[in-house]
């Protein structure tokens, strides 16, 4: 079921109360027609940034007192005298416009707020949530013995799984191998080849830390998606993905394009990288800088210790990052919208990720224009299902190349060379 946030769209929130964390398949609950708001925060500050644990907030009226965990009328376990509102459960939020479902946000319930509000008239639960990054960061490769919601058991694949042991791999392979090790659900990956292989890691590191490394060894994208998905993208991805290489969508203040409602613009050096000295695991330190750039704006250097298996494949992915990151230019840092300011947006809102390649045009007071083409680093909703408010704010990296401003085109300032 679903209740209408207006004319055009729908919106879902649905709870696992009688699911484990883990499970492939979910027994979901539809607590949609308690929603009031939600907001959610997906994705990185930047290009250079990790992807961070996404997060959700959303607001249900609790009148009838339903969703308070001290309550044994609703969402109760009665065969073991406990509420089903427990931390861990798994909760999703979506949407549905002309007729296609987009999922939105899903992750795992944390805090779980009661408020008694208007003097005790009226009473709100507001649930929040975090995607699997969470869990991943709070857990070691060898702990994976444990099972969420599974204590006191001991059976292997369940509470237990074999010893962890890994080889030199595809980054690709890595990844996949440590997801199997804490049990992370088959049908919750999207794993695409990766072109480098890696040594053997520590089992001492917790998740998130391992796969990072894998994400760095490949310079690849590690986060996790609108479904819940781990999402591993080989470094060709933005050099190949259809969403990457052309625009899915322009977005201007002239009235001739899809419309926003704020957009902020910078210009400084704070995602200048232009010395890189990365050394894989018992190699050579390779080295590249950008004399120019270090000239115009002094050394800023970037140290890493990865776990590649040659030196070459270090040198390859510093040698692609120098050619994005060594000078500045201006940036979109945040494109904000009012998702019902044009019907044409909603398919947009509901349905962009990360590392799709957008245009975004601004037309100055004085009718100069601004044009740039640009990947989406970060998400996040803002909804008010009461006042039926919905703002979609994106944070934006540049896509492949400095902005192209009106009458410049110069080498190494409007235009670079692609990395292949």
């Amino acid at each position: 079921m679903s209740v209408a946030f207006d004319s055009n769209v729908n919106i879902i929130c649905e709870i696992a109360f009688d699911s484990e964390p883990f499970e492939e398949t979910q027994i979901w609950t539809d607590v949609s027609q308690y929603v009031r708001a939600f907001n959610t925060t997906r994705g990185r500050s930047n290009e250079l940034a990790d992807f961070v644990s996404g997060g959700l907030s959303v607001s249900l009226s609790n009148t009838d007192n339903r969703f308070n965990p001290t309550q044994t009328t609703y969402y109760y376990d009665s065969l073991n005298s406990k509420t089903k509102i427990q931390p861990l459960k798994r909760i999703r939020v979506r949407a549905e416009y002309d007729a296609t479902t987009y999922d939105i946000f899903e992750g795992f319930l944390n805090t779980i707020p009661v408020k008694f509000v208007a003097g005790g008239v009226d009473s709100i639960v507001t649930f929040s949530a975090n995607d699997a990054f969470k869990i991943f960061q709070s857990s070691q490769i060898d702990n994976r013995a444990w099972r969420l919601g599974r204590g006191g058991f001991a059976e292997l694949g369940i509470s237990t799984r074999l010893a962890y042991e890994d080889e030199q791999e595809l980054t690709s392979e890595r990844v996949t191998r440590i997801l199997n090790a804490v049990g992370f659900p088959n049908n919750r990956r999207d794993i695409s080849t990766g072109t480098n292989e890696v040594i053997s890691q520590s089992i001492a590191d917790n998740i998130l830390t391992a796969l990072r490394e894998n994400e760095v060894a490949e310079n690849a994208q590690l986060f996790i998606d609108v479904n819940g998905n781990v999402v591993f993208r080989n470094r060709a991805y933005r050099l190949s993905n259809t969403n990457a290489i052309d625009v899915q969508a322009t977005f201007s203040n002239t009235g001739s394009d899809l419309p926003y409602q704020n957009v902020s613009l910078s210009f400084d050096d704070n995602e200048i990288v232009n010395v890189y000295e990365w050394t894989r695991e018992g190699g050579t330190t390779q080295y590249i800088s950008d004399s120019n750039s270090v000239r115009d704006y002094t050394a800023k250097e970037s140290n890493k210790t990865t776990i590649n298996i040659t030196d070459a494949d270090v040198l390859s992915i510093i040698e692609q990052k120098i050619a994005v990151n060594a000078t500045p230019i201006v940036r979109v840092d945040d494109l904000t919208i009012n998702a019902r300011d044009d019907v044409n947006l909603w398919q947009h809102v509901l349905g962009r990720g990360f590392g799709d390649r957008i245009k975004v045009v601004v037309q100055n007071p004085n009718a100069t224009t601004f044009t740039d083409e640009l990947w989406i680093e970060s998400i996040k909703h803002n909804v008010n299902a009461s006042s039926q408010s919905w703002t979609w704010t994106l944070t934006l990296s540049p896509a492949g190349s400095s902005a192209w401003i009106l009458g410049q085109a110069k080498l190494g300032e409007g235009t670079k060379f692609a990395y292949s």
